[in-house]
Parts: structure tokens; C-alpha cells; sequence
């Protein structure tokens, strides 16, 4: 049968897979993402060997990596980036010693090309610390930060590295190989801001249906063209464009909410997917060499977060397990050496197995661990639990009186799709949309006031009514936002699907 044909079969069977995969272990309290590798896993060689991969299934999948972590940089975490001293350090001796322990391992056991396997191994995979760090609650905080830069810096060198070893054999290639990455770093950085007055242009002079999506896409997807022709990783490429451009998303929560739905509704399932389908049959030897590898990874970096924890100055447990995140970009230098022939499927089985094993014990130590430091968890709401007690959830309202300059900042600062309006008494008038403030003439958005606008309708539900309703709520009417009002009908909280979605996400 014609290739394109099955592959339309083989990517609906593995979304639906990986989705009820990660339905399943979420459920659990287990790692959402590891369920949707599990199913790859079963569906492919390593278990039943229904799905075959072929070269549309491949491409397809390894966009997945390249969407989530251009999504990372954009929008989880907010200010600069501050690589000090202290964590430039701590970042060096996290790679030396799990470096030392693990490659040291695999030359004792002959493992053909143990450079190529070590640095997927031991760095660490900003884009599972940046969710783990977001459900327990760190995402803003200090400790939160410190352990992503720490996080980003090893995954950055970790790339480099991998990036020349794998492709360098000669002195000669090594330094060229170098000059290439250095110049495709300057690269990103000089142009990067350009791109984004470049696609401010585009839609005042184009006007087109989604033609700020098609553009994003574009210089998204050609970032990548450009990173893999100098030997680098395409989905860190996209990470430091998410960074530079995520000032333009910020003033586009339309485009924002757009770029989520494509990502975590279509690719993020199908690379977890893909991961588990380039597994070989497993065996014995398979799982004893991934068990030892896990082990050795796990405890290697465990200690050496641990001991820079006191260089900068935080909990050790909690240094010692969040800078052994796993399941991200190592992942996809794993595929990528595969099928670039530079591994032999054992190996990445093997490595990809250890991998897997670690992102589905780390967050589970980490959150346990979490509760009992100052970034406590945030409690989680369950679906019968009232909406007045909802925790978590700051309202987000405007009076009418309100300039629609005011209102688009307090949007942008959420990422809302519409707000809600209120009159004197507190009591929802209705809601203005991001469509509408669109549509008026900016030059008129410091006269106009919210009460001005034509607002919409807005669904409103009593304090008392429980989460489960609001769920069914927003698939009933398709709203953007729901207000909450107490026995008066006074606002006592906005809901928006998404937040409720990912406050539930632990459950």
C-alpha cells in the first residue's frame, strides 16, 4: 500500500495511543509523556510491531521537539536570562562527573561509539524540568530559575558536544566543527530580533487570514533548516528563538493560544510516540544494559547536583533532582544519531530505555521531595470541588470605566483570550474578546473604555457549582472565559479552560 496512505493510519492510531497512555499514568500520578513512549514502545518492534516507521512518520515526529521546545522559550519563564558565575560553575562539574562515570561504563563494556551515546545520556532536558517545575509550583521563583538556567546550560554544552563528537573524527573537523556552531550561535542572536520586527511588518502589510501563524511557522521551521546544515540541533536552535521572540507572543495571546493547540495537541504526542517506536525487540540484554545505564546516570547526577547545591545555594535533594530531568531533547539526539546511522538500534534502545526510566522516577522524587521545602506544591483542586474555593486562580476583570489600553496590558500579562467586565457593583456586564480589540484602531485604544465596546455574553456560574461543571460548561458553549459570582452575583473568579486544565493536570 502507498506509504502516505499508511502513514495517515499509523498517526491516527498513535495519537489516540498516546493520548489514552497519558491519560492513564497521569491518572496514576506518573509522568504523563512516558505513557505516550510505553505506547510506542508496544506499538512498534520492541513489543507487537504494528506500526513500521517509515521517512513521512519520521519527519512528522521530529517536529514535535522542535514546536515544544520553541514554546519553552517563549513563554515559561519570564524575565532574562542570568547565567552567573556560580551557575556557569555548577553547570561544569554537572557534566564532568556524570561524564567520568558513564563513559567509563561504556568503554568498560565495549559499547561501540560511547561518545555519541554519553551526552544524551548525562545532560539534562530543560523542557521536562520546565512542567515539572511548573506543577509544583517553582516555575516564578528563585530556586525555580536557578535550576533552569543550571538546567539550559548543561543541555546547551551537551549539544555542543554532542554536535562535534558525532560528526567530527579529525582534528581539523573538530575545530571546523566548532567555527560552524559559533557562527550559527551569532546567527540566532543578530537576527532574532530583526525576525520579529520582520513579522510586525508582515501583518500590517499583508493582510491575510492567520498570516502571523503561517509567518512564525516559517522562520521557525527554517531556524531549523539552517541549524541542522552547521552540524547543530534544531530543537535548541528553536529554544533560543523562542527566547527572542517571546516579547512578540507575548502581545499576541491569539497566536499564542494557536501555537499551543498545534503543539500539544498534534506533535508533542507523536515524538513521545516515536520515541518508543525506534526501540529494537526487546531483551534481556536490552534491559540489564538500560536498567545499569539508568542507574549509573540517576546516581551520577543526583551527587553532583547535590554537591553544587551548596555553590548556589539551595536545597541539595532538590538541586540533586532537578538537574536529572530527563526525556526531552536527549531523546531527540538519540533519534537523530540513529537514524543518521551514527548508533545501531541496540544502542539507542538501551540508552532510550535508560532515559525513560529515569523521566518517569525523577518527578515523582521531586514532588515529594518539593512539599516539604519553601516552593511548596500548590494544592490541586479536584472535580468536585466548589468554584469559589479554587486555589491558584487570581480573578481577571476590568470596570467599564477601564481605558482598552488597561485592558489589553492586563491581558497580555495573563495571556487571555477575553476579560471580563463588571460594573460598579462588581456584578459580569459581559466579556470583550482579543478578536474585537483587534479590529479597533490602535490610536483609539487610550479613548475608548471597556464599557464602550459591544460586549459578549458571558457564561456565569454559581460559587457553589463544581469543577466537573465548569468543564462541561466550557465544551458546551465553546466560551472563552467563565465568571463565577457568589449568592449577590458579585465576581468572585474568572475561569479560563486552560488554567483549570493544567491546575487539574496532576489529578
Amino acid at each position: 500500500m502507498n506509504s502516505v496512505i499508511v502513514s495517515l493510519l499509523y498517526i491516527g492510531i498513535m495519537l489516540v495511543s498516546a493520548k489514552l497512555m497519558e491519560a492513564g499514568f497521569s491518572r496514576l500520578g506518573l509522568t504523563p509523556f512516558v505513557g505516550a513512549i510505553v505506547a510506542g514502545i508496544l506499538l512498534g518492534r520492541g513489543v507487537l510491531g504494528i506500526i513500521t516507521l517509515n521517512n513521512i512518520i519520521s519527519f512528522v515526529t521530529s517536529l514535535g521537539i522542535v514546536f515544544l521546545l520553541f514554546l519553552a522559550g517563549a513563554e515559561e519563564f519570564g524575565g532574562e536570562i542570568q547565567f552567573d558565575s556560580r551557575v556557569f560553575i555548577s553547570s561544569i562539574v554537572l557534566l564532568t562527573i556524570p561524564l567520568l562515570v558513564v563513559t567509563a561504563y561504556l568503554f568498560a563494556v565495549h559499547v561501540p561509539s560511547p561518545l555519541v551515546i554519553v551526552f544524551p545520556l548525562i545532560m539534562t532536558s530543560v523542557g521536562p524540568l520546565t512542567r515539572l517545575l511548573m506543577d509544583t509550583g517553582l516555575v516564578k521563583t528563585d530556586m525555580g530559575r536557578r535550576l533552569f538556567y543550571q538546567g539550559t546550560l548543561v543541555e546547551i554544552i551537551s549539544v555542543i558536544l554532542f554536535a562535534i563528537v558525532s560528526k567530527s573524527g579529525q582534528p581539523v573537523q573538530v575545530i571546523r566543527q566548532t567555527l560552524e556552531i559559533v557562527i550559527l550561535f551569532l546567527i540566532i542572536f543578530f537576527v532574532g530580533p530583526r525576525i520579529a520586527r520582520a513579522l510586525e511588518g508582515i501583518e500590517g502589510f499583508i493582510k491575510v487570514r492567520e498570516v502571523e501563524l503561517a509567518f512564525l511557522l516559517s522562520v521557525i521551521m527554517v531556524t531549523g533548516y539552517i541549524a541542522e546544515i552547521f552540524g547543530f540541533n534544531s530543537a535548541i536552535a528553536a529554544l533560543f528563538l523562542g527566547f527572542l521572540l517571546r516579547d512578540y507572543l507575548r502581545d499576541r495571546p491569539d497566536l499564542r493560544e494557536k501555537m499551543h493547540g498545534l503543539t500539544y495537541g498534534f506533535f508533542e504526542p507523536l515524538f513521545f510516540v516515536s520515541i518508543g517506536l525506534y526501540f529494537a525487540p526487546l531483551n534481556l540484554y536490552i534491559a540489564s544494559v538500560g536498567l545499569t545505564l539508568a542507574l549509573l546516570v540517576f546516581v551520577s547526577k543526583f551527587l553532583s547536583g547535590y554537591i553544587t547545591s551548596f555553590l548556589v545555594k539551595e536545597d541539595g535533594i532538590v538541586n540533586g533532582l532537578g538537574v536529572t530531568t530527563k526525556g526531552g531533547v536527549d531523546s531527540s539526539l538519540l533519534i537523530s544519531a540513529l537514524v543518521s546511522g551514527y548508533l545501531g538500534q541496540t544502542q539507542y534502545s538501551y540508552s532510550a530505555l535508560a532515559i525513560t526510566m529515569i523521566a518517569l522516577v525523577v518527578p515523582l522524587l521531586f514532588k515529594a521531595k518539593v512539599r516539604g521545602v519553601g516552593g511548596a506544591e500548590e494544592s490541586r483542586p479536584g472535580f468536585n470541588q466548589r468554584l469559589g474555593s479554587l486555589t491558584g486562580i487570581t480573578p481577571l476583570y476590568v470596570d467599564a470605566e477601564t481605558t482598552l489600553r488597561e485592558t489589553i496590558n492586563k491581558m497580555t500579562e495573563r495571556g487571555a483570550r477575553a476579560i471580563i467586565v463588571v460594573d460598579g457593583e462588581r456584578r459580569p456586564m459581559g466579556h470583550i474578546t482579543v478578536q474585537q480589540l483587534l479590529e479597533i484602531d490602535p490610536s483609539m485604544y487610550s479613548v475608548l473604555r471597556a464599557g464602550d465596546l459591544e460586549l459578549n455574553e458571558t457564561v456565569i456560574m454559581e460559587d457553589t457549582q463544581r469543577v466537573i461543571d465548569a468543564l462541561r460548561k466550557f465544551r458546551s458553549t465553546e466560551s472563552a472565559v467563565i465568571a463565577v459570582v457568589d449568592r449577590e452575583g458579585r465576581l468572585v473568579q474568572t475561569i479560563y479552560e486552560r488554567e483549570l486544565l493544567r491546575i487539574l493536570n496532576s489529578l
